[in-house]
């Protein structure tokens, strides 16, 4: 497994910046960390350790869940879920959009998505990164997408998109998981859905396509057409071949549906196979398949699974104003903020 540096002690330091400054957890608090076979154990461990030392009441759980992303847990898993003030998952198999997830929530559990994170990953994309300086950042991004009417979103490979926004909340993920009911997941992202039915054109993901696992990364771009907020195409060769099978085995229509769009912009992050870093790689475009989340407000609901793909390099267009240029952020009240979070390191 690498580690930056070669050295495992940045994993217990990084695992403490994710229990003081992400979940400012109390002492006393019941933070559940939930793992399966494809979590990394050490991330595991050390975030149960720095529960511990921060003087919280850890619960370690490991479950191997029988189905894709979305599956339902069995009902131990879902009952320690609601009985936690907080759940850290760095399960591969995410519970995001199943129905045991929105009953934690529910009950006032705040819920940290950090599916697959491996040690590695969590030293460059947590330990690494300055928080308000992420946190700078996003919030310049999520004004100026919130106040865009329409995008355009072009690349070389041939993406070339076009959708308007509605009034739909932006969401700003900094990895902060401090309100009760809430759900928050690696910092460097913005996400919203569009209206579903000016969702026009083609997008290319070049960057990672997951589940299933055997695209993730891309060795070969995919072409998606869409009309109308729905899949109508899928092209390309075998990528192509074996997403278009994936979507077709659930036999549910809601997972030709564009649920989200997504910036990505945690500096620590790169196109590693690992959809949590991958879709937020630093100036990457994300679409979203399948399930909605209710946090969206879109026009949609859950599905039996969700798909993320991955657009690098893009630009991005909103209106006649240029955001994004190949890749990096070009608006002028991003480009001094970007800067100082590219080159920025945290005080550990």
């Amino acid at each position: 497994m690498p580690i930056r540096g070669g050295a495992m002690g940045d994993v217990p330091a990084a695992a403490k910046v994710l229990v003081r400054d992400l979940l400012r957890m109390k002492r006393g608090e019941t933070v559940l960390v939930y793992g399966d076979p494809g979590a990394d154990p050490s991330v595991v461990r050390a975030t149960v350790n720095a529960v511990e030392a921060r003087g919280g009441n850890p619960i370690e759980l490991w479950c191997r869940i029988q189905g894709p992303p979305g599956t339902e847990p069995p009902k131990a898993v879902a009952e320690a879920m609601r009985a936690s003030d907080a759940v850290v998952e760095f399960a591969r198999t995410y519970l995001i959009t199943t129905k045991a997830f929105q009953r934690a929530l529910d009950a006032g559990a705040r819920y940290l998505c950090l599916t697959g994170m491996d040690a590695d990953m969590m030293i460059r994309c947590i330990g690494e990164v300055s928080l308000p300086a992420l946190k700078r950042f996003g919030k310049a991004l999520a004004r100026i997408t919130a106040r865009a009417e329409e995008a355009q979103v072009t690349t070389a490979e041939g993406t070339d998109l076009r959708f308007k926004f509605g009034r739909r909340p932006v969401i700003l993920d900094t990895g902060e998981c401090v309100t009760p009911g809430r759900d928050s997941y690696l910092g460097g992202q913005i996400s919203w859905a569009a209206l579903e039915r000016t969702i026009e054109g083609s997008i290319v993901f070049d960057g990672t396509v997951w589940p299933p696992d055997e695209l993730a990364p891309l060795k070969e771009p995919i072409r998606i057409e869409l009309r109308r907020g729905r899949v109508s195409a899928i092209e390309g060769g075998e990528g192509a071949k074996v997403l278009a099978r994936w979507i077709r085995h659930f036999r549910d229509a809601r997972m030709f549906n564009v649920a989200h769009f997504c910036f990505g912009f945690n500096p620590g992050a790169g196109i590693t196979g690992r959809i949590l870093e991958d879709e937020r790689a630093f100036g990457a475009f994300v679409t979203g398949l399948g399930s909605q989340q209710e946090s969206f407000r879109g026009g949609l609901t859950l599905a039996k699974s969700h798909i993320d793909g991955v657009t690098v390099r893009p630009t991005v267009i909103f209106g006649s104003t240029e955001v994004e240029r190949d890749g990096s952020f070009v608006h002028p009240a991003l480009e001094g903020l970007q800067e100082d979070l590219l080159k920025s390191r945290p005080g550990l």
